[in-house]
């Protein structure tokens, strides 16, 4: 067994390794929109005498199915810089509407990686675009690299470096915010403790400490900003709300110094 694959496109690579996080956002819808239609191929043969019931329990299945080709979609438009306006207006909706729908799902996919494998697999994400490119190719016989022809690592030879690098500064700061934000949490749950007690002074420590890190997690959420461009407006908006907590936590240890 040899260390490297060779995927499609002629481009060795390292297992595991992940393509841009476009590539990877294109890369997840195309395995939600798999999903979908292997399971709507599976709905499709008639059973003689369902229980009551199956059919529609079988539709609703069916349609959570689409709801997540739907997500995947709207990350996939914001990796490939897809304005927020833009994705209301796709949506027949508001910006503001598009915006609380998926902003939360946007801000998951940042937070685990940017890629439609999990984190530590070991698969390399070109193995995943072949296997797609496989199974459309079942139905479409003369389209063999219909998933993997489409992505920037294949038609830009040598992009896929260049991102490698973009994204070793992003998952450095994400593994920061995952660190903060547990000694957050640890400083919520000790507040909650000291309130008990009626100890001011520890009181006033512990929110001075809580707004203290609450703004060091805005701040790498602006770095962020400029280490993930496309998700910026995410990351800016998340830096506010930190921002914001960390001067109501520092007015608030005032009352108990």
């Amino acid at each position: 067994m040899t260390d490297t694959v060779l995927p499609v496109g002629g481009e060795q690579t390292v297992p595991g390794a992940r393509l841009s996080p476009r590539d990877e956002g294109r890369l997840h819808y195309a395995s939600a929109a798999f999903f979908l239609a292997d399971e709507a191929l599976q709905q499709i043969p008639i059973a003689p005498d369902p229980a009551p019931g199956d059919l529609l329990r079988a539709a609703l299945r069916l349609a959570e199915f689409a709801d997540r080709a739907v997500t995947s979609a709207a990350i996939a438009e914001r990796e490939r810089g897809t304005t927020w306006d833009q994705i209301g207006a796709a949506a027949g909706t508001t910006r503001q509407a598009a915006h609380e729908r998926w902003h939360g799902d946007v801000r998951a996919w940042a937070a685990t990686g940017r890629s439609d494998l999990p984190a530590h697999s070991p698969k390399d994400s070109m193995e995943n675009a072949a296997l797609l490119d496989r199974y459309y190719a079942r139905l479409f016989p003369e389209q063999t690299t219909a998933v993997s022809s489409g992505l920037d690592a294949v038609r830009f030879p040598g992009s896929r470096e260049y991102e490698g690098s973009l994204r070793a500064r992003g998952a450095a700061l994400n593994a920061r915010l995952t660190v903060l934000k547990d000694q957050l949490q640890e400083l919520g749950n000790a507040y909650r403790l000291l309130k008990e007690t009626g100890d001011h002074g520890a009181l006033a420590n512990n929110l001075t400490t809580t707004a203290d890190h609450s703004q060091e997690i805005a701040s790498v959420f602006r770095q962020l900003a400029a280490a993930e461009p496309s998700l910026a407006e995410e990351h800016l908006h998340e830096a506010q709300k930190y921002e914001g907590w960390a001067e109501s936590n520092g007015d608030h240890a005032k009352l108990y110094a």
